[in-house]
């Protein structure tokens, strides 16, 4: 830790220059999120028609209304504008759940929660900007390029127009850390405005690590104490032994006969350089650790259960959680930036540790440092979109890394620079508006099925007869109900539980540690899509395609990257006897 922090008593002016760059990402972002929110789920299969795309878009609404389990501070808004615009939620439906989910997830509702996502999705690039801005005031040029890649993003894109909570959650995040870096660098009003957007940054989506921005306000002093006896690196490695510690504590495959080996953490600490009150510190460190564990939200989010409703719960991958969480936070943030922005990170931190400039204001980012350690060892649920707040850190990381690697050299490469997120945006994007579902409904007019049973996230034509699948409908040989049918659809987003995938890891050889499976039914999953079933013959096979490299090899080895969009199988049901 640095000896100490200086007093900005001088906040950054903004060039006119960049403000007009900013106002024109804002409007470059709000476009592709803007038309992907009005038009996905449209007239697929008749004019007029609506099919949901994410099954989660209504969450917060449904919470709001007293439908459902979650955060309600982005449903209030939405069913409050919904409402102004004459589609108030029908008399009495509070706490009927069907009812609330009928009204949330409909057109309406749906059209204005989309556009609320978008136009919070399309800020939060100009808020890093502006982060940049007081962060790097000597390179200016670093908070265009940051807010570009961001509003480039193909994955921050897809998340502002189908994650109705995430992208808003994030915009209140950044929102709160931007008032706050302000208030660092001499904006007196940021210290009032900071606690109610604190209470916003947490609500929308129970993100508690904001409180961590709360340390950039601690006295320097007292950051000299905390650092007194520690050199730079070994503080690291203690940090990251703590993370590790706490990711044992955590893990249901760690047995308890091996607690002991957590002290091992105390030979990180240099007792007799650190003042005497810390001691007691580091020494209950490991025993706080345990005692967080035992909170039912830490439960939640770090250990998971055994068991859940689709079969084996989120603490059912043990030991693999690790290597799939050690994956999944470079994958993300490849897709989500590009390759080559994604390679400038490094360089970026490198930049940034030789050369702070401001670090009181630097140390406001410190809740995304925390959670990305979280992310990276101990968390259990590690679904793409939770890692959606680190990607405007991650962008602000590339282009300091970008600028201080090429410097003026830089203005003749950006273009280029920016153009491969931007190629990556659009194949990313065109899964959306080719979503084999469309596809399937040319399919189901062409042969019109008497008999089909579907998993989730086929979404059948409105009319259609078919029955939800499940791999039990196929026990029982000739007299399985799955044999009174004429066709099967197998959609990726559901079958991919029994594949490595953001879930299950790169290691999917034990079928008892995939999550939200069971051995039986992966088991099945496996065997339909290699062929091996001789009642199931391929029918049709509608798939995902993509041209950019990081699409291409995600698919390849961990499935499509989009949580609800996939390839759909379509077998016909044949006599094997």
């Amino acid at each position: 830790m640095p000896p100490g922090y200086p007093t900005e008593n001088s906040a950054a002016r903004t060039p006119v220059w960049c403000a007009l760059a900013l106002a024109a990402i804002f409007a470059l972002g709000l476009a592709p999120r803007l038309y992907s929110a009005l038009t996905l789920g449209w007239d697929w299969y008749y004019p007029g028609s609506f099919t949901l795309v994410n099954f989660d878009e209504g969450g917060s609404c449904r919470a709001a209304l007293d439908g459902f389990d979650y955060p309600t501070f982005v449903g209030r808004q939405t069913v409050a504008l919904n409402s102004a615009l004459g589609r108030p939620p029908p008399a009495g439906i509070r706490g009927d759940a069907r009812a609330v989910k009928a009204y949330c997830h409909s057109p309406g509702h749906i059209r204005v929660a989309r556009v609320y996502a978008a136009l919070t999705g399309a800020l939060t690039p100009v808020l890093v900007g502006l982060i940049a801005l007081r962060l790097v005031p000597a390179r200016p040029a670093v908070a265009p390029t940051a807010a570009a890649l961001l509003a480039l993003s193909g994955f921050h894109i897809g998340e502002s127009h189908s994650g109705t909570v995430d992208a808003p959650s994030v915009f209140f995040i950044y929102l709160f850390l931007a008032v706050l870096v302000a208030a660092t660098r001499g904006w007196r009003a940021g210290r009032w405005l900071a606690p109610p957007l604190l209470l916003m940054a947490v609500w929308a989506k129970a993100w508690l690590f904001a409180i961590f921005a709360y340390a950039a306000v601690l006295p320097a002093a007292c950051w000299r104490w905390l650092g007194r006896g520690w050199s730079a690196r070994r503080l690291a490695a203690a940090v990251l032994a703590a993370v590790v510690l706490f990711g044992c504590l955590t893990n249901t495959d760690f047995p308890v006969a091996a607690y002991p080996l957590l002290g091992l953490f105390y030979l990180l600490v240099p007792w007799r350089r650190i003042p005497r009150p810390a001691v007691a510190l580091w020494l209950l460190l490991p025993w706080l650790a345990w005692a967080a564990s035992a909170l039912p939200l830490v439960e939640s989010y770090a250990i998971g259960g055994l068991e859940g409703r689709f079969g084996a719960g989120y603490g059912a991958i043990g030991w693999h959680k690790w290597p799939r969480n050690l994956l999944n936070l470079p994958l993300v943030l490849v897709v989500g930036l590009g390759l080559p922005a994604a390679l400038c990170i490094p360089f970026g931190a490198r930049a940034l540790l030789r050369d702070p400039g401001a670090p009181r204001a630097w140390l406001c980012l410190l809740p995304v440092g925390v959670f990305a350690l979280f992310m990276l060892v101990p968390a259990v649920v590690t679904y793409y979109r939770h890692y959606l707040v680190l990607l405007p850190a991650a962008a602000l990381l590339a282009a300091l890394g970008y600028w201080s690697l090429f410097g003026r050299r830089g203005r003749l490469w950006l273009p280029l620079f920016l153009l491969w997120p931007a190629l990556l945006a659009l194949d990313l994007e065109a899964d959306y508006h080719r979503d084999p579902r469309i596809a399937l409904a040319a399919w189901y007019a062409e042969h019109q099925p008497r008999g089909v049973f579907a998993t989730y996230y086929t979404n059948p034509p409105p009319g259609a007869r078919y029955a939800l699948f499940r791999p039990e409908h196929a026990a029982g040989g000739q007299s399985a109900p799955l044999r009174r049918a004429d066709y099967l659809l197998l959609s990726e987003n559901w079958y991919d539980t029994a594949f490595a995938n953001e879930l299950n890891g790169p290691l999917a050889g034990d079928l008892g540690k995939l999550v939200k499976t069971t051995p039986a039914r992966a088991r099945f999953y496996r065997l339909a899509l290699a062929g091996e079933l001789d009642y199931l013959e391929p029918a049709a096979v509608f798939r995902v395609f993509n041209f950019m490299p990081e699409l291409v090899w995600h698919k390849r080895w961990y499935g499509t990257f989009q949580l609800f969009v996939g390839d759909i199988h379509a077998y016909r049901i044949v006599d094997d006897t």
